[in-house]
C-alpha cells in the first residue's frame, strides 16, 4: 500500500504583487479537508532595485507563523537555495514568486487501488484551468 499522492510542484508568478490573503485560504481550506497536503512553500521577491528576497516560514513572526500552520512542518525545506537562485534568474523587478510542493491526498485511495489492480500509470498530463473554461465556453456557445 502506497501512503502518500502524487505531488505537484506549482510556481505562480505575480508582475506585480497584490497578495490578499485569499490563495492563502484558499491553500488552507483544501488542507484542512484532507483534499491536498502543502508539503513546503516557499515566496521570493524582487525589488526594484534586483535585490532578491527569500521568505522562509520559519523566519516569520509568530502570528505569521500561525497562519501557515496548515503547511507541513515535517517536509518544509524541500525547496532550497538552489531552487530559489533558479525562480530569481527569471524574475523581473519589482515581482514576486511562491513555489508550492502540494500533495494530492485525495489520491492516495485511488492510486492503491490502480496498484492493487495490476494497473500502471501509462501517461499524464495537466490541463490548465484556464484552458478547461475556455473549452467549456466554447462547448455552450456552439
Amino acid at each position: 500500500m502506497l501512503k502518500f499522492g502524487p505531488v505537484d510542484v506549482i510556481v505562480l508568478a505575480a508582475g506585480e504583487p497584490r497578495f490578499d490573503g485569499s490563495i492563502l485560504a484558499e491553500l488552507e481550506k483544501a488542507a484542512v479537508t484532507g483534499t491536498i497536503r502543502v508539503l513546503d512553500a516557499m515566496l521570493l521577491t524582487k525589488d526594484d532595485a534586483g535585490d532578491c528576497w527569500r521568505v522562509d516560514i520559519e523566519d516569520l513572526p509568530e502570528d505569521d507563523k500561525a497562519a501557515l500552520a496548515f503547511v507541513e512542518t515535517g517536509t518544509r525545506g524541500l525547496f532550497d537555495s538552489d531552487d530559489a537562485g533558479l525562480l530569481f534568474e527569471g524574475m523581473v523587478p519589482g515581482s514576486a514568486v511562491v513555489a508550492l510542493a502540494i500533495e494530492h491526498a485525495w489520491a492516495v485511495g485511488l492510486v492503491n487501488a490502480v496498484f492493487d489492480a495490476g494497473v500502471e500509470l501509462a501517461f499524464q498530463f495537466r490541463v490548465p484551468a484556464v484552458v478547461v473554461d475556455e473549452a467549456y465556453a466554447s462547448l455552450a456557445a456552439n
